[in-house]
């Protein structure tokens, strides 16, 4: 089972169309030859604005205490470097005026506004803030630099743990704690903001007096893997994860190839993607017949609710 840690609203930011619109020719004024050496190097994330609140520099720098971060790498040849938890994305960069970077990865086009030493990505009222931490571009940089090592293997073990999630129990207390901290939160809220909405929907799933979860969505990751989007609210005094035990298309096991999971905190709201690997399963659409079990299980390894989900409704 595959799991994002990408603080991908970054990512799908630069990966959405953004149309560019092209300028006559270049006004008079400062020599931007000049300036763009003032933004070559290491650029980094020093905090953010999203639809499910802001993420300041200290929230910030939880995450990077466990080694991850997302980074720009611009070197004076043009090329940039765009590293998001240890994934990587190549394209090119230019200066567009004195205030503006354009930033174009697999051919679309980005202004990023430079102002107060930082550079800002700003898409659907979500916005991000780049400062400049190094002069000095780091174009080989090595993905294991920005994962950080303690967080993706250790939610990648929390997610074979929960393979043996049969009837209620995990296999560790410590992998769902996990689960359930401040990062893991803050990586799978940036992650499920980035999918693309291929299809809207309202069906509600699960109401009762422990939870509420509704599919707001078909969402596509920046992957090409489609599934379902889904809203939580913990309407319990209990910190839970969501996590699917079983899945089923057109009959079939496909639970290896059906990821979720979405830690929510008692009395709190989020948002997850309930994706399915494309290379194995193919695309979900709303018409597909997908049937599933859900659960919710608790820092104590126990399932403390528990709903079947038939698809299409």
């Amino acid at each position: 089972m595959k799991l994002r840690n990408v603080i991908a609203s970054a990512v799908g930011a630069f990966a959405l169309t953004v149309s560019l619109v092209a300028c006559g020719g270049t006004p008079a004024g400062p020599n931007l030859d000049e300036l763009a050496g003032e933004f070559v190097g290491t650029w980094e994330l020093s905090h953010a604005e999203f639809d499910e609140g802001p993420v300041s520099e200290e929230d910030y720098d939880a995450v990077s205490e466990l080694g991850m971060h997302v980074t720009l790498d611009l070197d004076d040849s043009g090329d940039i470097l765009l590293d998001a938890f240890g994934s990587q994305y190549e394209g090119t960069w230019e200066i567009k005026d004195e205030s503006t970077v354009t930033v174009t990865l697999d051919g679309e086009s980005v202004d990023m506004p430079y102002a107060d030493d930082e550079l800002t990505l700003e898409y659907q009222g979500e916005t991000m803030y780049f400062e400049k931490v190094s002069d000095e571009p780091n174009m080989d940089r090595d993905p294991s630099e920005n994962s950080g090592s303690s967080a993706d293997s250790s939610v990648d073990d929390n997610l074979d743990d929960l393979e043996g999630v049969e009837g209620g129990d995990t296999s560790s207390v410590e992998t769902i704690s996990d689960l359930l901290n401040e990062e893991q939160i803050l990586n799978q809220q940036l992650y499920a903001s980035s999918v693309d909405v291929v299809e809207p929907l309202d069906i509600t799933i699960w109401d009762d007096d422990m939870v509420l979860v509704k599919i707001t969505g078909i969402g596509e990751d920046f992957e090409g893997d489609t599934g379902y989007l889904l809203s939580i609210e913990n309407r319990s005094d209990t910190d839970f994860v969501v996590t699917n035990l079983t899945t089923t298309l057109d009959g079939e096991d496909v639970w290896y190839d059906a990821t979720f999971y979405g830690p929510c905190l008692a009395g709190q709201s989020t948002e997850a993607f309930f994706y399915f690997d494309a290379d194995n399963v193919g695309t979900i659409t709303s018409s597909s017949n997908v049937e599933f079990d859900l659960g919710l299980v608790d820092a104590n390894e126990d399932v403390v609710g528990f709903t079947s989900v038939s698809m299409p409704q």
